[in-house]
């Protein structure tokens, strides 16, 4: 059992050390935050197509399942897509074209570290995009264990697409993404990093 703890403790020290390499983690910042502000302009145009009324909120529909499920997973999808626009904000790409809109009439400070600063704006910022997906994360979870459930049971009951064929950004999407900017948030991040610092010291 000793030998196993320390193999996974020499693993996770590894894999912290590549990671935590300047150039490394430079790159792995650069390619998720591009990636987050891209998520956050499809959701945009998406919340534009919302407002001129050419589609829902929501993309599934669950013919066997109350009225409240249905009521709850607009929310869970109003709560991803608010999300994934402020995550867009505070990336890389969204401070700089925010930075260069407003910054001539007021600046939030020079943008610190999250360990030395999380409440500096842009951090504040990230918490609430984290909180806002916590509801999503939650439910790709519940859908995920009933999945394998259904599976296990040889079971089909899933939500049918209530938009038309060509619709592409469907709620399993808006998932996908929203777990894909939680996962890559400067919170989870910070925190991944006292796990893995207090394995590896254990």
């Amino acid at each position: 059992m000793n030998s196993i703890s320390e193999g996974a403790k020499e693993l996770f020290k590894a894999s912290s050390a590549l990671l935590n390499q300047p150039i490394v983690k430079e790159r792995v910042k650069e390619v998720a935050s591009s990636v987050t502000f891209v998520f956050g302009l499809i959701e945009i145009y998406d919340l534009y197509k919302i407002a001129r009324g050419d589609h829902k909120i929501s993309t599934d529909v669950y013919p066997k399942s109350p009225r409240w499920i249905q009521v709850l997973n607009k929310v869970v999808i109003v709560c991803a897509k608010i999300s994934l626009i402020l995550s867009a904000a505070v990336s890389r790409p969204g401070v700089f074209i925010i930075s260069s809109l407003v910054g001539s009439i007021f600046s939030f400070g020079p943008n610190t570290l999250f360990t030395i600063n999380p409440w500096h704006p842009r951090h504040v910022v990230s918490i609430a995009a984290v909180i806002f997906a916590i509801p999503s994360v939650l439910q790709s979870t519940c859908i995920g264990i009933s999945w394998i459930g259904k599976k296990v049971r040889h079971y089909r009951n899933v939500p049918v697409n209530g938009e038309a064929p060509n619709y592409w950004l469907t709620d399993s999407k808006v998932r996908l993404m929203t777990l894909f900017n939680t996962i890559t948030s400067r919170p989870t991040l910070h925190f991944g990093n006292l796990l893995v610092s207090i394995i590896i010291n254990s």
